[in-house]
């Protein structure tokens, strides 16, 4: 999977962002995967993401949605997309998925380096590794990079540049609190691996250098 990839953003930033799939490989562990993939699911809510959909039911953390429900839903084939807000928690999520031992794949994207410094630390090693090489072509198209750190946090692209400066624009002006404005951006992502709580925060350092021109 490779659409987790390209998040930006600075390096403080995005050692608090990392996405992890739990994935089963049809012609492999496809058929009666079910009861391992909802073990995993379990794990993944004991170390706490700050988002996550199963594809089962495509409603993200923040839906409304019980974990009984979700854990219910799974059937086989599912696949379970996450995001974390800590190296801490990935390092003690994937020694917790090296003990369940339940032979489904699992993809962690982030910071390269400390991903793989992390599995080391927990005595796993990566079977294969992708790595993102930017953005090519008519760059000058694109929003600029302080939109884009929220607008890469969608593997799908399903978070709009003009959502972003609308809801910095009543973030500013108090129309919303910074809490509700990352989850107005969180909604629309159909993966569940945009992070609200480092949404949170890059809200947070916009506001005071951001200009509004209209309330």
């Amino acid at each position: 999977m490779t659409h987790s990839l390209h998040r930006e953003g600075k390096l403080e930033s995005l050692e608090k962002d990392y996405a992890v799939f739990i994935y089963p490989a049809r012609g492999y562990n496809y058929k009666g995967c079910a009861p391992r993939v909802r073990r995993l699911v379990e794990i993944v809510y004991q170390v706490g993401p700050a988002n996550m959909i199963a594809t089962t039911l495509r409603r993200n953390l923040y839906s409304g949605v019980r974990p009984e429900e979700v854990l219910e839903s799974i059937r086989e084939g599912v696949r379970v997309f996450s995001v974390f807000d800590s190296a801490e928690k990935i390092k003690k999520l994937l020694a917790l998925f090296k003990d369940a031992d339940q032979g489904i794949s699992i993809v962690v994207s982030g910071l390269i380096d400390r991903v793989r410094d992390m599995a080391a630390e927990v005595g796993l090693d990566p079977h294969t590794i992708n790595v993102s090489i930017g953005i090519h072509g008519n760059t000058d198209r694109l929003p600029p990079p302080e939109i884009r750190q929220f607008t890469t946090m969608c593997g799908h692209g399903m978070v709009s540049p003009l959502l972003v400066r609308d809801t910095i624009r009543k973030v500013k002006t108090g129309k919303v609190d910074s809490w509700n404005g990352s989850l107005t951006l969180a909604k629309p992502c159909s993966c569940g691996i945009y992070n609200p709580l480092r949404s949170r925060e890059l809200l947070e350092e916009m506001i005071p250098i951001y200009t509004v021109s209209r309330m």
